[in-house]
C-alpha cells in the first residue's frame, strides 16, 4: 500500500470520528438527563422544606437518596468493555501514527 493511501484512509477514518462524536456531543441526551436530576433536587428540596414545616423528624440521609435503578446487564458490560477496548486501541493507533508523522517530520 502506498503512503498517500494510508495517510487518506486515517484522515477519512478521523473524519468520521469527528463527525460522529460531535452528533452525539451536540444530542439532547446529555441536557436531558441534567434536567431531571435537577429537577429531582428540586423535588427533595420542596419536599424536605414541608417535612420542616410539619414538625416530622427530618434525615438529610432520606433526601439524598436517589430513585434511579441500575440498568446493568451482561449486554451493557459486554458493550462498556467493547468500548473500552476500542477507545484503548484507537488511543495506541494515534500515539503510533502521530509517532511516525514526527518521525518523517524530524528526517527532513
Amino acid at each position: 500500500m502506498k503512503n498517500s493511501n494510508i495517510a487518506r484512509i486515517v484522515l477519512i477514518v478521523l473524519f468520521l470520528l469527528f463527525v460522529g462524536l460531535y452528533l452525539v456531543g451536540n444530542s439532547t441526551y446529555y441536557d436531558y438527563d441534567v434536567t431531571s436530576k435537577t429537577r429531582l433536587t428540586e423535588e427533595q428540596i420542596k419536599k424536605f422544606e414541608e417535612d420542616i414545616k410539619n414538625g416530622k423528624s427530618v434525615d438529610v440521609e432520606e433526601y439524598l437518596k436517589e430513585g434511579q435503578k441500575n440498568y446493568d446487564n451482561v449486554i451493557s458490560k459486554a458493550t462498556l468493555d467493547i468500548s473500552k477496548t476500542i477507545s484503548s486501541s484507537f488511543d495506541k493507533a494515534l500515539s503510533y501514527f502521530f509517532n511516525k508523522l514526527n518521525d518523517a517530520m524530524q528526517e527532513r
